[in-house]
């Protein structure tokens, strides 16, 4: 992300959490090896990860190295925002009960290291209703590209921007039986949008999204 653009964006993604219902952030659960979908959760499972210029970040730590990433993401049926707990350090795992629904992420990295978080990166995750078995959600992976640039001022002052620019893939990793996917959708709004589409057409949304 561009360094002058970061925390512009950053208030945007905090702001749309009070904007849309005004509640307070729901901590998604981890969900052990013999727990089942239930029609209140979904159990989902599946990996995300760092991968920076080809090499995999993991296994996570303390700076300096990378920490695990998590998320925050707005479930488009109530508005309500949700935070899904970091990943495994060494494999970047998880297993989780998540509410059914669909989901726009408004940010992913590792709490503790806000100048490697990505905010509103079109991201969505729908997340059906199912009872017994567990959906394999895939890997996504945070493909980055490290970059170091020079930008003038108005004032014909040289400044250095460097950081991390993102892309994202899904590795379909579930095997067979029925899957939610991660996507990425470039056409989805967000920030001010995001809000206003919401008010005005929340049926719609949720089918651009989940179909």
């Amino acid at each position: 992300m561009h360094t002058p653009y970061r925390f512009f964006r950053a208030g945007l993604a905090i702001g749309l959490l009070a904007l849309l219902q005004g509640c307070a952030l729901t901590w998604i659960r981890h969900a052990a090896p013999q727990d089942a979908s239930t029609p209140e959760y979904t159990v989902v499972a599946g990996r995300m990860n760092y991968i920076v210029d080809g090499e995999l970040m993991a296994p996570y730590g303390s700076a300096p190295r990378w920490g695990p990433p998590n998320l925050i993401a707005l479930r488009m049926e109530d508005g309500n925002p949700f935070v899904f707990p970091q990943v495994d350090e060494v494999t970047g795992a998880f297993r989780l009960k998540v509410p059914p629904g669909a989901y726009v992420v408004t940010q992913i990295g590792p709490p503790i290291q806000p100048d490697r978080h990505t905010t509103w990166p079109r991201l969505v995750l729908c997340v059906p209703a199912t009872q017994g078995e567990a959906l394999h959600v895939g890997h996504l992976q945070l493909l980055g590209t490290r970059y170091r640039e020079t930008y003038t001022l108005s004032t014909g002052t040289e400044r250095v921007s460097q950081g991390v620019r993102y892309r994202f893939a899904v590795v379909d990793e579930g095997g067979d039986g029925r899957r939610s996917l991660f996507r990425e959708l470039p056409d989805l709004p967000i920030g001010q949008r995001l809000q206003e589409r919401w008010q005005q057409d929340k049926a719609g949304l949720i089918r651009q999204i989940c179909g």
